[in-house]
């Protein structure tokens, strides 16, 4: 029947067996029972006969030629078929006849089969029964009429008008009901008769069937009218109703056709429409902030409040749309993409205002319906002041990071390089102090002038330091001129000498050419990588010094024998602040590589950690000629 599923097989066990009795049960008023001699006959007759459990949804009886009809393999297969109804239209059209066979009523009715997912139409003969384990069932009647089938067309229009969600129904002129579709029935059953007890239920659908009836004599002349009008159900829906004068194929008789859909929810929305404009246009015109109402098509503004209006002038309502006024078009781009796609949205953004100025205001937007336009309202927020003041802070803010930034890093760099000379400085003094009866005055002499010599690097570099604080630069001053780059490296080692006595250097000496170059860097380069290696190798730490000259370049390489660097920490150490993760607890602020690299780049040379065989590191330092 239309109203079943092709069926699915289940391994489930069936209740019972085809054609085997029943055992007896109580009469049920108006589903008469069948008992076991009855079955037992109707097994024996040609025309398929099956009964359909309303309970169970499944065929719980079916004599030989039903299970030629359902395509059944076997008693169990049919019986383990679940046959529940596929659609809604089904659903209305089997609780009818439900309904109906409690009054003692019979179907006699044209059904759509699937067995097995093949259509197969037939006439049927229904009517209520009851069997034993089913109090309401169905016995159907399948009667095969191939000499009066309706064409496949007719068969497929009455199928769609049994699907259709559409209220169709036929009444005589009278108002008798004749038939209603599943839609009809699923909403009208219950006015099957009049309050009065005729049976006119044309005009009992109406609210108002004076109305209706004062409207078909002109419908009758024009052979039908369309109208809108409320139904007599709990909830008083509006219909569109349609109403046609034809004749009962059956008959012959005039007849009343009606095609009615409930609109209730497109009213309501059309209320609710009218309602929203309304109160949209009542609050623009309170005119609490500027608000434009413009076209998503074509972003033309539909409406400006006076505000709007002040604000922007009168170009904002020409035909070039809202983009206009935004000073970054993207901005209203992004705010319009961001309404269409969520119903709402926000976005900071400058606007052009009348006298040619940008301002900020915070763009709120919308996505609604407005005089029949697919619309978005903007309402704008002016937040400038707080956007400036909000630049004026980030802008001190800034500054004030960077100064205290200037400050740590020139607290550290000073921490850092002042230490080496004024360790040489101290040294030396030491040494005078202890020694002094021993000394000749010309070696006194000689360590004073070292003394001094380390002074005035000190006071050199204190006073490049402090130039930069006070530019606000970060970088080291840089002042080349030609001189001996072997008397600086000489002049370093020496330096060390005093410091560290137990140091042992190794020097592989070379002719080295006059380049040009900052002297005091570069002794602070050699000053720093030397120190390093001391601080980080056993006593007495043992270093070897070595440089070479090339056409275009010079080259310093520095080994020593410590601890060495990890191979992918080598890049790394040369960052202001970072240290190997093998120094241990060994002191140090992780400055001196950083600097050394800085001075190197300043004479446009290079500085890079070698593979080192064995223990230790090796440092060299390339300068340009």
């Amino acid at each position: 029947m239309s109203a079943i599923n092709p069926p699915s097989p289940r391994h489930d066990k069936p209740r019972r067996t085809l054609n085997k009795p029943f055992g007896t049960m109580r009469l049920k008023s108006n589903f008469p029972y069948l008992n076991a001699q009855t079955l037992e006959a109707y097994s024996l007759l040609g025309c398929p006969l099956y009964i359909y459990s309303f309970e169970t949804q499944r065929i719980c009886w079916a004599n030989r030629p039903a299970m030629g009809f359902w395509d059944a393999t076997s008693e169990e297969e049919l019986l383990a078929r679940t046959l529940t109804p596929y659609s809604d239209s089904t659903r209305t059209r089997l609780a009818d006849y439900q309904g109906v066979f409690g009054k003692g009523e019979i179907r006699h009715e044209s059904w759509t089969f699937y067995p097995k997912g093949k259509a197969t139409a037939a006439m049927c003969r229904c009517r209520g029964v009851s069997v034993q384990g089913h109090s309401q069932a169905m016995l159907v009647e399948i009667e095969t009429r191939p000499d009066t089938e309706l064409p496949s067309a007719d068969l497929r229009s009455l199928e769609a008008l049994r699907h259709t969600r559409l209220m169709i129904s036929l009444f005589t002129e009278e108002g008798s009901l004749l038939t209603h579709n599943p839609a009809a029935t699923r909403t009208f059953s219950h006015l099957a008769t009049s309050k009065d007890g005729s049976n006119d239920c044309f005009w009992t659908m109406f609210a108002d069937p004076e109305g209706i009836a004062s409207l078909l004599p002109k419908a009758r002349e024009q052979g039908g009218m369309k109208t809108t009008a409320v139904m007599a159900l709990p909830d008083a829906p509006i219909h569109s109703v349609d109403i046609s004068f034809v004749s009962d194929p059956v008959t012959a008789r005039q007849s009343i056709l009606v095609a009615q859909e409930d609109i209730s929810h497109l009213i309501e929305m059309s209320r609710q429409l009218a309602a929203s404009e309304y109160a949209l246009d009542a609050v623009l015109n309170l005119n609490l902030v500027p608000t434009l109402v413009l076209s998503v098509g074509d972003s033309r503004v539909l409406k400006a409040n006076h505000p709007a209006e002040q604000l922007l002038g009168e170009a904002v309502m020409g035909n070039d749309g809202c983009e206009t006024v935004f000073e970054a078009p993207d901005d209203f781009a992004r705010l319009k993409a961001m309404i269409i796609a969520g119903s709402t949205g926000t976005l900071p953004a400058r606007i052009r205002i009348q006298d040619g100025r940008c301002l900020w205001f915070h763009m709120t937007g919308a996505r609604i319906r407005y005089e029949r336009h697919d619309a978005i309202v903007l309402l704008m927020t002016d937040v400038d002041d707080v956007y400036r003041s909000t630049s004026d802070l980030e802008a001190a803010l800034s500054s004030e990071r960077r100064i205290s930034d200037i400050q740590r890093r020139f607290l550290a760099i000073a921490s850092h390089e002042f230490r080496t000379p004024l360790a040489i400085i101290d040294s030396a003094a030491q040494r005078l102090e202890r020694r002094s009866e021993e000394k000749t005055p010309e070696q006194i002499r000689d360590r004073a002038t070292r003394i001094r010599s380390s002074i005035k690097g000190l006071l050199h570099l204190l006073d490049n330091t402090i130039e930069r604080v006070k530019l606000d630069e970060i970088e080291i001053g840089y002042h080349p001129e030609p001189a001996s780059l072997a008397e600086a490296i000489d002049h370093v080692i020496q330096t060390f000498r005093e410091k560290d006595a137990g140091t042992i250097f190794e020097i592989e000496e070379s002719d080295l050419p006059v380049i040009t170059f900052d002297r005091p860097l570069i002794e602070r380069v050699l000053s720093n990588i030397l120190a390093n290696a001391i601080k980080y190798s056993t006593a007495p730490a043992r270093i070897r010094i070595s440089f070479r000259a090339f056409e275009q370049t010079v080259q310093i390489e520095v080994r020593d024998h410590g601890i060495g660097i990890p191979e992918d920490e080598r890049a790394k150490v040369f960052e202001a602040y970072a240290r190997a993760s093998n120094v241990g607890p060994a002191e140090g602020s992780g400055l001196g590589l950083a600097i050394v690299e800085q001075i190197v780049d300043l004479h446009g040379g290079s500085v890079a950690i070698l593979d080192t065989q064995g223990e230790g590191t090796t440092i060299r330092i390339t300068l340009p000629r």
